[in-house]
This record gives structure tokens, C-alpha cells and sequence, in this order.
């Protein structure tokens, strides 16, 4: 993805909808390369096309969510990319930085990656070095998440490092939190199993409560986020033992 398909994710998200013609006139290209790239965004599912333009997927899709705050998210990814090291067994669990995290690692050799969200695990079908298990269970079609038992299950048979994960929220008393019950149960299951924790949200999500807390906040070793983290925040991590990472 280059410098303008992130331009034009940035325009999307705060226009919800614009034009063909308005995309051309802001970037200062043509019709035809601005048309060229919509289609290309619209294949790894960032926007949907319309008559004359562009908008944002669905609200639940996970195209969506990939779409809203996108740069910003872009970093917080290539800042969680820089903990993966060769030879590590990562699990990456749902959320649009972590799907973004698994593009970022694609290129990586003598990886192994479990994973229970589907569209992470398609950012690796064509990475020779990196060995990919996806997880069954209970398919949420619009995430592309599998939860329930099962998931669960599939844990005992494999060990993994680097738990790295996305949220809906954060709160000094609950920790982090998940507005999906189904998603949250898995995810808890993820941390109880997991050596290290790493938590990948934007700023916005602290403060904010949420249905189900994943895991309680001295359970977490990393949260990555951007630099609107609130000083607050940072002496509570400090305090907490957490490393944070702003972008």
C-alpha cells in the first residue's frame, strides 16, 4: 500500500462517502489512477465502491474497522511488528492493528502463527517462511472470528509466547475490555495461556468502558498505542509494571 491508498483511507474515513472527482481533485492525480485504486482497496476489502465513489464497509465488517484511523493504526502495527523475532510462536487474535500486524509480517521467515480470526490467517497464504493454524469453532461471518468452546480446546495442544491482541476498552479498575461476550471468553482463555501480553489499541479506547473485561490490567506486559495516550494513563502503566509503547 502506498503513501496515497493511505490518503485516501484517511479522506474515507473522516467523509464517510466522496466522490471520484473529489479524491482526484484533492490528491492532484487522475481519474483513472484514482479509479485503479479504489478497485485495488476494495479487493483487500478498505472500502466499497459506489456509483462515482467510495465509502466505508458495514459497520461490523472488519474492512471497516481496518479503514477508520488507518495510518495511525499502521503504526501502532509496525511498532508490535519490531517484538516478533524468528523463530517465535505467536498467537494473534482479532482487531483491525492486529490484522495490519499480520500483513506487516507476511515477508517473515521461521515464524509460527495461531491465530482464530480467518482474515488474519489469509494475509499468510503466500508466506513460505511463516507456518500458519488457524483455530475452529463458532464462525462470527462479519469479523471472520471463530469463539466459543472449541476455540478453547485447541489451546492445549499448543504453546505460544506472544499473545497480541485488539480491545474496545480500557479502564484503570477493569482493565481491558471486549464488547463481544463470545470474543471475550476466547480471549481471556488467550491470556491465562500466553507468556507475554500485548495489547494494540488507539488512545481512544482508554478510559472507555466496555461489556466484558479480557484480562485485568496487571496481567499485561505491552500496550502499543498512538501518542494521544493521556499522562494519566502513562504513570498507571508505569505504576502497573506495563510497558507502553506510543507511536
Amino acid at each position: 500500500m502506498n503513501r496515497r491508498h493511505e490518503q485516501i483511507l484517511n479522506i474515507i474515513s473522516s467523509e464517510k462517502e466522496i466522490s471520484v472527482n473529489s479524491l482526484s481533485d484533492m490528491l492532484n492525480v487522475s481519474l483513472v489512477t484514482i479509479r485503479s485504486d479504489l478497485r485495488l482497496l476494495e479487493e483487500q476489502k478498505l472500502l466499497m465502491r459506489t456509483h462515482g465513489g467510495a465509502c466505508l464497509p458495514s459497520t461490523d465488517d472488519i474492512g471497516h474497522r481496518l479503514s477508520i484511523n488507518y495510518s495511525a493504526k499502521q503504526k501502532i502495527a509496525r511498532a508490535a511488528a519490531a517484538l516478533v523475532e524468528e523463530g517465535d510462536t505467536i498467537l494473534l487474535e482479532a482487531g483491525s492493528s492486529v490484522a495490519l500486524l499480520a500483513q506487516l509480517l507476511s515477508s517473515r521467515k521461521n515464524i509460527n502463527v495461531l491465530t482464530n480470526n480467518a482474515f488474519v490467517a489469509r494475509q499468510f497464504k503466500d508466506s513460505p517462511g511463516v507456518n500458519v493454524i488457524l483455530m475452529g469453532g463458532m464462525y462470527q461471518k462479519e469479523s471472520e472470528t471463530m469463539v466459543g468452546p472449541m476455540v478453547r480446546d485447541y489451546l492445549s495442544y499448543y504453546n505460544f509466547t506472544k499473545v497480541f491482541m485488539g480491545i474496545d476498552g480500557f479502564t484503570k479498575d477493569q482493565g481491558a475490555m471486549c464488547r463481544d461476550l463470545d470474543r471475550a471468553d476466547v480471549m481471556s482463555s488467550f491470556v491465562q495461556k500466553g507468556k507475554k501480553i500485548y495489547i494494540l489499541t488507539d488512545s481512544g479506547k482508554l478510559g472507555k468502558s466496555e461489556v466484558k473485561t479480557i484480562c485485568r490490567p496487571e496481567e499485561i506486559n505491552y500496550i502499543i498505542s498512538d501518542s494521544g495516550v493521556s499522562k494519566d494513563f502513562c504513570e498507571f502503566f508505569q505504576n502497573c509494571g506495563i510497558e507502553l509503547i506510543k507511536t
